[in-house]
């Protein structure tokens, strides 16, 4: 499969084990993924510019999903966010509703819908 014009989907995420996986889905999907264990590790990379989609862990500590698409907009970095998240209670939901992320997909991550939300993502813009 060639790369889709080299799309970078950034992925943040705190557990290793769902950053390694999520990475090596996206790149079977064809594009290049780069990850990070923190919002601010993300945030401090060189890679904000360049992400065209941003698939971000609700719940993290130092920072959660929501303070991070804050914090993007904030500097006028609109990037198109996928939530994903292990405990997507009433409040969790009501938090991205009121946001501006495409969606809040539920963990573990179902292949086809990730794959589903990040083509509409790169088509956002």
């Amino acid at each position: 499969m060639s790369l889709h014009n080299n799309e970078l989907v950034s992925i943040v995420d705190d557990d290793p084990l769902v950053r390694a996986a999520t990475s090596s889905l996206v790149r079977s999907f064809g594009w290049d993924a780069r990850v990070f264990a923190s919002a601010p590790e993300f945030l401090a990379s060189d890679t904000l510019e360049r992400t065209r989609c941003l698939v971000c862990d609700v719940q993290m500590p130092e920072m959660d999903g929501i303070a991070l698409l804050d914090a993007l907009e904030r500097e006028s970095l609109l990037i198109p966010t996928i939530y994903i998240t292990a405990f997507a209670t009433v409040r969790i939901r009501e938090r991205v509703q009121a946001g501006a992320a495409l969606c809040l997909i539920e963990k573990p991550i179902v292949a086809a819908e990730l794959e589903t939300w990040i083509r509409r993502a790169l088509h956002h813009r």
